[in-house]
């Protein structure tokens, strides 16, 4: 059993100083990150997506592609940027953002699924290597009337109540100032 221990041991040993091995091992790699920056999703109003890639290896990746797939047409409209994206280079340590406009078409739950990153770890690298970008899972997109009901100013409701409360203040306030007037003029006579 003493061995046994020995020898799992220096398996584990020899598995830790192989992994320490391969992530040394000069290459690129690339972290990216989908962000939705805006906090409601709202049909028929823009929402931003932004794509932010980092290069944490020790050498450049070449080839930098970002491919976009999981805003169909028949959900959303595509208003400004590119849903394909590439670089010809980025440098170990280095990052770069890539932004898009959509607009939302239907109101609907909709699975907002990860980007794909394609890229040459070193150069001399034959085959690309495939990565994901963070994902959202289930996003909620609100119907504009539902939005409004919620999150509107409320104006003409606002404006409605002010004049049907009007003469709920407005008929005292013009009895009190009658009879005001008339008792302050009879004080007035009696004093003269």
């Amino acid at each position: 059993q003493v061995a046994m221990g020995k020898i799992s041991s220096a398996l584990v040993l020899l598995m830790m100083v192989m992994s320490c091995m391969a992530d040394t091992e000069e290459r690129a790699q690339i972290v990216a990150l989908k962000t939705i920056l805006n906090n409601l999703v709202v049909k028929g109003k823009d929402i931003t997506v932004q794509y932010d890639l980092y290069n944490v290896g020790s050498k450049a990746a070449r080839n930098l592609q970002l491919e976009e797939e999981g805003f169909p047409s028949d959900y959303f409209e595509l208003k400004a940027g590119l849903l394909r994206a590439r670089w010809a280079s980025l440098p170990a340590g280095a990052n770069v953002s890539h932004s898009v406009v959509l607009t939302p078409l239907q109101s609907v739950v909709f699975n907002v699924s990860q980007a794909t990153v394609r890229y040459r770890a070193s150069e001399d690298s034959r085959g690309f290597t495939v990565g994901q970008t963070s994902g959202f899972g289930e996003v909620v997109i609100y119907d504009t009337a539902a939005y409004d009901r919620q999150f509107s100013a409320h104006a003409t409701e606002w404006l409605t109540f002010g004049l049907m409360s009007l003469p709920s203040i407005a008929i005292p306030m013009a009895l009190w100032y009658k009879s005001h007037r008339k008792y302050a003029a009879l004080a007035t006579r009696k004093l003269d």
